[in-house]
Parts: structure tokens; sequence; C-alpha cells
């Protein structure tokens, strides 16, 4: 009797990327040759998300034995007693070989998939509702193997969802350059300490201004409904270039939330009348290096060179997805005639 098998994934065929033709607003996702290499990400220590992966594992190995499954290493005791080869390995190889990212979770498992890809271009991403609504969730699992043959029969559309590129500068640091992707948002914040931030911001190199405030957010379209807007920031659909700058609590009633080209060149660091040692960073509600005096954090939309390898593409619904979701899940200009008496 067959039993399970774990290979590394360094021997697969190295990632191919598929063709993106424009159609309205969403884009025809096209395979010049069948896929190949599917990566699963699943939401951790959930048992329905587990059977759910095991149930997709199972589907691809019966009705589609030509699909190589990628998983990662940490997830490979949960597959129990399944009767497939599946593959892993470092994350550089999941990076180097993955024509697809199928995600099982919520929006929180979509941020960590794409992470994975942060200093690479990212394949087409589909993703599946397990429990939990969101904005990046056109899917719900039970129709998942209808999904997946539409992406695989060539049937399929994306939506193209822009990326912000940061480049941090380690004053005190030999190797001073680090680079991170967000596909949601850049977080700046003082997090537990007293004062207000004081930053520097610079855009296009000329002087904007100092923040006096809790912290700033800068936002993809994508992240706008997220962060951003609880912070009093814009919504914004993702077809629209552009990069949003929110502030947290800011100390001046006159510091607006600002909607930037996508083209501008951001510079941001501490000011020398900021009265914390050190400011929080986070991307995409993961804490990096705090910022120290000195540091630079530099933010552009992303540049890798070709517009199909930039940005995050998404296999989506409809073209009216956008609209409904504000309506369903924001109860967007919502009455409150209706509601009942407190």
């Amino acid at each position: 009797m067959r039993s399970l098998s774990i290979q590394s994934c360094s021997q697969l065929p190295n990632a191919r990327r598929p063709q993106f033709i424009k159609s309205n607003n969403l884009y025809n996702l096209i395979w010049n040759s069948p896929l190949k290499n599917v990566f699963i990400v699943k939401k951790p220590k959930d048992l329905n998300v587990k059977n759910a992966m095991i149930e997709f594992i199972n589907y691809l190995g019966q009705d589609y034995p030509s699909v190589n499954i990628i998983i990662n290493e940490d997830v490979v005791e949960e597959l129990g007693e399944l009767n497939y080869t599946v593959y892993t390995g470092s994350s550089q190889d999941i990076v180097d070989k993955t024509d697809m990212l199928i995600t099982l979770g919520g929006d929180g498992t979509i941020l960590h998939g794409v992470s994975l890809f942060s200093n690479s271009s990212v394949p087409p991403v589909l993703s599946f509702a397990m429990g939990t609504l969101g904005f990046l969730l056109p899917f719900d699992f039970k129709n998942f193997k209808q999904c997946f043959s539409m992406v695989y029969e060539n049937r399929s559309k994306a939506l193209h969802r822009n990326r912000l590129e940061c480049h941090v500068y380690r004053e005190k640091k030999t190797e001073n350059r680090e680079m991170i992707h967000a596909m949601n948002e850049i977080t700046i914040h003082r997090g537990s300490l007293p004062n207000l931030t004081a930053l520097d911001i610079y855009i296009d190199n000329e002087f904007f201004t100092t923040t006096n405030s809790d912290g700033i957010i800068f936002s993809t379209p994508t992240g706008s409904t997220a962060y951003s807007l609880s912070s009093g920031g814009s919504i914004t659909h993702p077809n629209v270039p552009c990069i949003l700058l929110t502030p947290i609590c800011p100390r001046s009633l006159s510091f607006r939330p600002l909607i930037l080209p996508s083209a501008s060149d951001i510079m941001i660091k501490l000011s020398d009348n900021n009265r914390n040692k050190n400011i929080e960073l986070i991307i995409d509600g993961i804490s990096q290096n705090d910022l120290q005096p000195g540091d630079e954090l530099h933010i552009t939309s992303e540049s890798i060179g070709n517009d199909d390898l930039n940005g995050i593409w998404c296999v989506a619904t409809d073209r009216n997805q956008w609209a409904k979701d504000i309506n369903s899940l924001l109860g967007f200009n919502n009455s409150f005639k209706n509601k009942g008496k407190i």
C-alpha cells in the first residue's frame, strides 16, 4: 500500500509565471503550459483548516496527479495518513519553485503567505475563506474544486494589488540596508513609550512635515480597509495607483490623511526633537527591528521592473466584488434609523 512520501522541492521544475490579459477591471489568468507546483499555506492551530488542507491535497492527488504539492516543513506532521507525495524545503527553495500560492484561513494567512515572497515576485494567489470574513477572501472553501479547476483550465480572473517597497538604512550597522515588501501597510508607532513620535517626512526629496502623533501609517489601496481605515484613512479601490499616508492620533487637527501618487519617493527619519530613544516599525503586522536615531526609512511603490511581476495577482470572482465587499463587510453608508434603541 502506498504511504505518504516527503520529498525536497529543490528537485521540482523552477517556477513559471502565467500571462495576465486585461479584461475590464480584471485580468484573464492564462497558463501557457499546465500549472505544476502549488504551495499551500494554512492558518495554524485550527482543526477545521487542517482537515480542509488534507481534503484539498486528496483532491489534487486524485484529480490532478501531475500537480506537485508544496508545504512548509512545520505542516508535515499534520498530514497523517495521506498516500501522496508532497514536497517541502527551505524558504528560498519554495520561493524558487512555486507557480501558485493557495491559502486556507483569513486575511492574516494571505499576508503571511505573501510575506514569504517579500524579496521576489509573488505567484498568483488563490485564497479560501475558512471561517473569517475579509477583503482578501473571495472564495468559500466549499467551492474549492470548481475554483481550482477554473484556474487550471485558464478560465479564471485575477485582480492586481500593489505592494510597497520599504528600504531601511541603519546608521549603526555595516550591512546597513534592509528591503521588505508590504501588501497592506508600513506602520511607525511609539509603542509603549510615553512620548509622541516626532518624525521628519520628505516627499520626492522635499521636506514635507514633522509629525507629532502616536505614529503614522503608509498603506497600499489593499491595506486601506485595515489599520489605515481604523485611523481615519480613506477607503481606496485596489486599482488606484497610490500610497496612503495616515497619521495615528496626531496632536494637530490639521494633520489629515493624504493620498499620494504611487510614484512618490518617501523618506522618514526620527526628528531631532524626538524624545523617544527608538520607534517601533511594523510591516503587515510583523514587528521589525526598531528605528534608531540616524536610521532612515525609504518607501516607494514596488519596482521589480516587469509589470507582470510587480504586485500581487489575486484570483477573483467578478469585477464588482470590491463594491460588494464594501457593502457586505463594512455596511457602507448604512442608516442608523432602523437600529434598535439602547
